[in-house]
């Protein structure tokens, strides 16, 4: 199976230079030689020119054992073919077989790769990996090898990732490599209209704040987009290879945004998709690394402070601010429940269980809390638990649309409130079933 590898990279590199040298280009940029062959078409075109076609793997066949939601997935993209085998290529002899024997249970094994090659034969390798401890083998012919974990994560994102889009625009792959990021594919492109201006309001779903966290991003490498507010831009979608920064851990993938208007890049920054997509700027950088500023600091420039609901509420005490919000808990009024919380807490609507084809979730799709009532009984004492933070135990009647996670009645929930702006008075940051 090596030397199947070698003479496929060989082959591989020789039909490039071929193509290359008929077309009388030379890329100036320092772009790798996976990123080069950006086509499936440049793949297809040079298969014919080659010698030993034999070699050349025109399918793979991926099997996820214990998968229920996507068994067995076919790769025919020359592009992916070619970054697969090369992270295959750059594997090591595994030396320490504590890695194996000490993987944890939410370790993925004996899942099979099948290259196929224009002949019909094949050769299969299994593989496993642990996403717990990001630890990973491959075995072949009774050879145990060890990939970089890169190459694992690649492999489950093929899991989500049903409509992958090689054929990405030259502009774009300079862009991010510039500052070291390898885009794989394109995920997905979207249409977004902009909001008229990034001032949020007490009750509003969180998108302003969405634009305005990631234009600090954007702005870092010169991309500021505010220019844009109020217009309809095209958003696309990347998949990279790199993992997120250190400072991001546990948090890994990254999918790399960009913004056009009329065609024209206008924005660009990295974000962390599902759950807590808030991310960094190409560069590395953090928000606090840009702005100088921790949340609370940042987010008061982009709160309207003139707001009637924001005025009225900064002046409640935290007793009231929680009376507020299971008052509109209860009446399902949705506004209020947003305007109760502060706006890093609401900011998790964005992304929670989102879709990674997609930017963030939309307002309609939070709506629903699975709620016909939710009568407040009783509140406790507040406790600081730590400066500028109070807890709250409060004891509320439950009544479910849908039994999901816990029946009808009375519960107990842990209620935390903090400043997270001065002006703005105390909110709840988040409602909890434990202490």
């Amino acid at each position: 199976m090596y030397k199947l590898y070698r003479k496929f990279l060989m082959l591989l590199l020789i039909t490039i230079i071929i193509f290359s040298a008929g077309c009388n280009k030379v890329q100036e940029s320092q772009i790798s030689l996976e990123q080069e062959t950006r086509k499936d078409k440049v793949v297809v075109e040079t298969r014919g020119t080659a010698k030993n076609t034999e070699d050349i793997i025109p399918r793979i066949e991926l099997i996820l054992n214990n998968d229920p939601y996507r068994h067995e997935i076919t790769i025919t993209d020359g592009k992916m073919i070619n970054d697969i085998m090369a992270m295959i290529k750059e594997s090591k002899p595994l030396k320490d077989e504590s890695k194996i024997s000490d993987m944890s249970g939410m370790a993925r094994k004996n899942n099979k790769l099948i290259f196929v090659g224009t002949d019909g034969s094949k050769k299969e390798i299994t593989f496993a990996y642990d996403t717990l401890d990001e630890v990973g083998y491959m075995e072949e012919d009774g050879r145990k090898l060890e990939p970089d974990y890169s190459f694992f994560r690649y492999i489950q994102d093929l899991r989500e990732y049903k409509n992958p889009d090689t054929n990405v625009e030259q502009r774009v792959i300079q862009l991010f490599g510039k500052y070291n990021w390898t885009v794989d594919y394109k995920i997905n492109t979207l249409k977004e209209k902009l909001p008229e201006n990034l001032k949020h309001k007490a009750g509003e779903y969180p998108v302003k704040i969405y634009w305005a966290y990631n234009n600090e991003l954007s702005r870092q490498i010169g991309l500021d987009f505010t220019g844009y507010l109020g217009k309809e831009v095209v958003v696309e979608i990347y998949r990279l290879r790199e993992p997120l920064p250190e400072f991001l851990k546990p948090r890994e993938d990254a999918r790399g945004i960009v913004l056009k208007y009329n065609d024209e890049i206008i924005g660009a920054y990295i974000d962390a998709g599902r759950h807590n997509s808030f991310a960094c700027s190409l560069d590395r950088k953090s928000l606090k690394d840009i702005t100088g500023k921790e949340w609370n600091e940042w987010i008061e420039d982009y709160i309207d402070y003139e707001d009637e609901s924001e005025i009225k509420l900064s002046k409640m005490e935290p007793k009231e601010i929680i009376r507020e919000y299971f008052k509109a808990l209860d009446k399902n009024n949705v506004k209020m429940l947003w305007a109760c919380m502060t706006r890093k807490h609401l900011s998790e609507l964005l992304s929670i269980n989102m879709d990674n084809q997609y930017l963030f979730n939309k307002a309609e799709d939070n709506m629903d809390y699975n709620i016909n009532r939710a009568k407040l009984l009783e509140i406790s004492d507040g406790l600081q638990t730590k400066p500028g933070v109070l807890e709250y135990a409060v004891k509320v009647y439950f009544d479910f649309k849908k039994i999901i996670t816990d029946d009808d009645g009375i519960k107990t929930r842990f209620v935390i409130l903090k400043k997270e702006s001065e002006k703005s008075g105390w909110r709840i940051d988040g409602v909890g079933t434990g202490p």
